[in-house]
């Protein structure tokens, strides 16, 4: 006998799926999640969830522990630029570098948090470059660095790319918390589990459409499940594995590369004078060698020097490259990541980190490098002709847009 198919399909088990579907859950909807293998690990800090998730599913319950946020400080060679939550605070700090930054940094700050809001479709800032928004804005080139580096880089974006400029929105919203990556995602899974979502074993193999009206979710270890509805809980999850995925057309899809994530375990905390402060730290020294770094990972090689975004947890460093290539590009041909090209990823941002801070790194004890999902080559796997399951646009808060597209979908029913 058949088995009922849930109300809705959620592809992608990472944290944004885990909260999309433990929030539809809770709405009375019957969820189904399916891992796709593509998921990053958990890592580091991230935002916390919105306020809609965190009364849906009770979050005060687990031990969160969110923290006001964070100071983000570029590290320069000619010494640290950091912005923080507090847009006047910010301003006078930066007036020491050019006193109009006093009101012209709040004046930013106010305008990205109206974009951060919400934007209609046919705003400006959909064609428009960051770059060419951060020249009308500043012009202070260590400043506009900055910014690239910490809210339009983490998309596989350098600033130069039309509609970018989305990407900065992210600079109104720095006032949220930050809580353990690690810990959201454990508390995500266990309501997620309480609320009766069924979370499928193995990996994504097929989606297709079932008798015409039904999705179905095959996995690699044969087993399989139907949905009415179905969604991806982030475009790169369903672009890699293989799926034609709708997001309104958002500028800050990826198209190519992806992200690595660099595990520095060293034998002591970090002493360098730098990391006193938490907080996220980024090594780019201009917006020429962020270009460099995207350039290099679309012809498929290391930059010479990684574009990074870090944050120090204990004796462990976790840095993020956001330009590497999926696959790499010698003599011609594409061939996988080997342990070895790991690690010399790994020791090249050891090296720039320990560079940035002037020394304190302390011995390095273990190097773990992962290479995020690859939506280009899920291209060459994609069946056209099944139709595209919506998935959220991209987002600095990949919970909370996941999530909302999740109960939008559901109450549609």
């Amino acid at each position: 006998m058949q088995r009922a198919a849930v109300d809705l399909l959620i592809i992608g088990a990472d944290a944004a799926g885990l909260a999309a579907a433990a929030c539809a859950a809770k709405s009375g909807a019957s969820v189904a999640l399916a891992p796709t293998g593509g998921e990053a690990p958990a890592l580091g800090a991230t935002a916390e969830p919105p306020n809609f998730v965190w009364r849906m599913l009770d979050l005060h319950l687990h031990d969160l522990g969110p923290a006001p946020g964070a100071p983000q400080t570029t590290l320069l060679e000619k010494g640290a630029l950091s912005t923080t939550a507090d847009p006047m605070r910010t301003g006078d700090a930066l007036a020491a570098r050019d006193p109009a930054l006093e009101h012209l940094w709040p004046a930013f700050a106010a305008e990205m948090k109206r974009g951060a809001a919400g934007r209609a479709p046919d705003s400006t800032e959909r064609f428009l470059s960051a770059n060419a928004l951060l020249n009308d804005f500043f012009a202070d080139e260590d400043l506009k660095t900055h910014l690239i580096s910490a809210f339009v880089a983490p998309f596989g974006l350098a600033g130069d790319e039309i509609g970018s400029a989305l990407a900065l929105a992210g600079a109104g919203d720095a006032a949220r918390a930050r809580i353990s990556a690690s810990a959201l995602y454990a508390a995500l899974e266990d309501v997620a589990l309480k609320a009766g979502v069924e979370r499928l074993s193995g990996r994504l193999q097929t989606l297709a459409r079932a008798d015409g009206k039904f999705w179905k979710a095959v996995m690699d270890n044969g087993h399989d499940v139907r949905g009415r509805k179905a969604m991806a809980s982030s475009v790169l999850l369903g672009e890699a594995a293989g799926l034609c995925v709708s997001c309104n057309g958002s500028p800050l899809v990826r198209r190519i590369g992806a992200e690595a994530i660099v595990r520095i375990r060293c034998d002591k905390r970090p002493s360098a004078a730098a990391l006193r402060a938490p907080g996220d730290f980024f090594t780019a020294t201009d917006r020429a060698a962020i270009l460099r770094a995207r350039d290099a990972m679309i012809d498929g090689r290391l930059a010479d020097e990684p574009v990074l975004r870090f944050s120090v947890s204990g004796k462990e460093i976790i840095a993020r490259a956001p330009f590497v290539p999926a696959r790499l590009r010698e003599n011609g041909e594409t061939r996988d990541w080997t342990g070895q090209d790991k690690q010399i990823l790994g020791r090249q941002a050891a090296a720039l980190i320990e560079k940035r801070l002037g020394g304190g790194l302390g011995a390095v004890r273990e190097i773990e490098v992962t290479i995020g999902a690859d939506a280009a080559t899920g291209l060459t796997r994609r069946a056209f002709d099944i139709p595209a399951i919506p998935a959220p646009p991209p987002s600095h808060d990949p919970v909370g847009a996941a999530a909302a597209l999740a109960l939008e979908i559901v109450r549609d029913e």
